[in-house]
């Protein structure tokens, strides 16, 4: 038979008259249910509780606390279960996000089910019986001179009562294929002076949670209060600490899988820039204006170590070494921009050190943005490409050329126009010794702006970005103004993106090139 539970529990207590009877009075009581319809069901063969007022004040101090403390394990519980299952649901999206299955997720996702489920299997059978009945029954159960009695077909009993005294008792009714379960709790106190009266029991107040017997119980004992304080809870510690594992399992697991598909990817771009002739250093010109050209050099796919090593000297806090996959190759602008390719395309010439041949400066990162709208209007993407400022690790890649060293391509004389060689000023691009890629001035002259916001610690992974927002963005390189212990490779600060200067400007890259 399908069962659903209706719980109702009633109080209509009777004014207290502040002077008592001694002497036995003989109570006639009748249980009965209202039904929605307004048919009163007298509810026969019922067992009926019959405490006196002291031992009822009692039961009602020890089950306070009781009540209180079930409250707060249930929210514990009820609180621990959301968050477990909003972390559940986390490891899903991740299983529905990866383009391909990670087989460590659905395991992590069963192994913290079990672990959890284990742990608190016998609280949550425990609350599943209801605080509210549970309550009931150890005020039914507690009192060691409580007297009982039975209801007739018609819900009577009598009982012989001293004083005020209260009336419990539990029953159920069937109706249809449901079952309606039922709790009474009534104060009763005779008038002075009669040797007999008459009381009904119903559950008309509409007391019919765990909150109305607390607030009942709360009265009697004098102190009066509301569970909902005992409900407010933190996620416990050990559910935190649990879930704090598994999380990092399920990242560990989908940062193994993006590696090792960006690792695939990379080698099958490898293997198509092989097949077609591409490689590390090859060179492209894309005209950018009319009789105006940039030229391009090919940086394939693949893995480094971005930043510097412990024992690099002059190196900053915000170099801590990270490993990174660029699951793209990408093509790299050859020299900075230049006074004349800028000039082409924007009309004016900004820079401080003139010269058509030397890089512009004077340009601000949101300057670079409009240079690069102009030019992709210009150039367009026959060719799936997009002139973009490089990424930060997209730059590093570049100017390392698979170099590992403070500089690469040679000694920073020979490769940088720096502090101690430039003479306080730009020089024309392409005029020192290029890297392994054929790449020049990725070290000295002006420092580069780079597509990411600024972040004081380094992102590596598969092909990252930085930060999503911040205040700054990067600028990579070093120039002519700078000491050498600024101009290596790894050497990195932030700027605002208004910020223009002598010592700045940019070089392009051409991304999403199949």
């Amino acid at each position: 038979m399908k069962t659903t539970t209706s719980r109702l529990l009633s109080l209509a207590m009777l004014a207290i008259v502040p002077a008592c009877s001694k002497k036995p009075v003989n109570v006639t009581g009748q249980v009965f249910v209202v039904t929605k319809g307004r048919e009163n069901i007298k509810m026969g063969g019922l067992e009926v509780r019959v405490i006196p007022d002291a031992e009822f004040l009692n039961m009602a101090k020890a089950t306070v606390p009781w009540m209180q403390e079930e409250a707060r394990k249930e929210a514990q519980w009820k609180t621990d279960a959301d968050f477990l299952t909003a972390f559940i649901h986390e490891v899903q999206a991740m299983e529905e996000a990866a383009p391909n299955p990670i087989p460590e997720l659905p395991i992590i996702r069963k192994a913290i089910v079990e672990e959890s489920g284990s742990a608190d299997s016998l609280l949550k059978s425990a609350l599943s019986a209801g605080i509210l009945p549970r309550g009931m029954g150890m005020l039914m159960s507690g009192a060691s001179s409580t007297l009982s009695a039975s209801t007739d077909a018609d819900g009577r009993f009598t009982v012989p009562i001293i004083g005020k005294t209260w009336f419990i008792a539990a029953g159920q009714r069937e109706v249809g294929e449901q079952t309606e379960e039922y709790l009474w709790l009534k104060g009763f106190e005779a008038p002075a002076d009669v040797t007999s009266a008459t009381m009904a029991i119903s559950n008309e107040a509409d007391i019919d949670s765990e909150d109305g017997l607390y607030s009942l119980l709360t009265q009697v004992i004098g102190a009066p209060g509301e569970l909902e304080g005992f409900r407010k809870v933190e996620v416990s510690e050990k559910m935190k600490s649990m879930v704090t594992r598994h999380r990092e399992a399920a990242n560990a697991a989908k940062e193994k899988s993006e590696r090792e598909a960006a690792e695939a990817k990379a080698k099958a771009e490898a293997a198509y820039a092989e097949a077609s002739g591409k490689r590390a250093g090859e060179e492209k010109i894309i005209e950018i204006s009319p009789g105006v050209t940039m030229t391009f050099c090919w940086c394939p796919a693949g893995k480094f170590t971005m930043g510097s090593p412990p024992s690099e000297a002059d190196r900053s806090k915000d170099e801590d070494q990270v490993e990174v996959t660029l699951s793209r190759g990408f093509w790299m602008a050859k020299t900075e921009v230049t006074q004349a390719q800028w000039l082409a395309v924007m009309g004016a010439n900004p820079s401080h050190f003139k010269g058509t041949d030397r890089p512009v400066e004077e340009v601000s990162w949101e300057n670079a943005q409009e240079f690069l709208s102009k030019i992709n209007a210009i150039v367009g993407n026959s060719d799936g490409g997009k002139m973009v400022l490089p990424t930060e690790a997209q730059w590093e890649y570049a100017a390392r050329a698979g170099e590992a060293g403070r500089v690469s391509g040679g000694t920073l004389d020979d490769v940088a126009w720096y502090r101690g060689n430039s003479g306080s000023e730009t020089h024309p691009v392409g005029t020192k010794q290029p890297n392994a890629w054929g790449l020049h001035d990725m070290i000295g002259n002006v420092s580069e702006w780079c597509a990411d916001c600024y972040e004081s610690e380094l992102e590596g992974g598969v092909d990252p970005r930085g930060a999503a927002s911040g205040t700054d963005r990067v600028l990579r390189g070093g120039s002519w103004l700078y000491y050498a212990g600024y101009c290596r490779v790894a050497s990195r600060y932030g700027d605002g993106p208004s910020c223009t200067s002598g010592s700045i400007g940019f070089r392009v890259a051409r991304s999403s090139v199949p």
